[in-house]
């Protein structure tokens, strides 16, 4: 038979002498004003405000989209409308 060394019982955990004290009445800080803080800039801007301000900014941005495309269509159109360039003739000399 194998002899096994006793280890040593654990150290009881020790339990601070003051005890933790919640106070029910506390006032804690209501949830939607934490949550507004944390949402919102020191100007009062909010993510709100900030898609209004994004979405305009898309829309002017597809205005401007539109009306490349309308300018590259009169383009294409005036290009193909023209007289086809005939090809260059080989070189025979060579």
């Amino acid at each position: 038979m194998s002899r096994r060394s006793a280890a040593p019982p654990p150290k009881p955990v020790e339990e601070d002498e003051e005890e933790l004290d919640f106070d029910e009445e506390a006032e804690y800080p209501d949830m939607f004003e934490a949550l507004g803080s944390l949402l919102a800039t020191d100007d009062g801007e909010t993510i709100a405000t900030a898609l209004v301000s994004t979405k305009d900014a898309v829309e002017r941005i597809a205005t401007g989209i539109e009306m490349q495309n309308k300018i590259l269509v009169k383009m294409l159109s005036a290009i193909s409308k023209m007289s086809p360039v005939p090809p260059p003739v080989p070189d025979e000399t060579a």
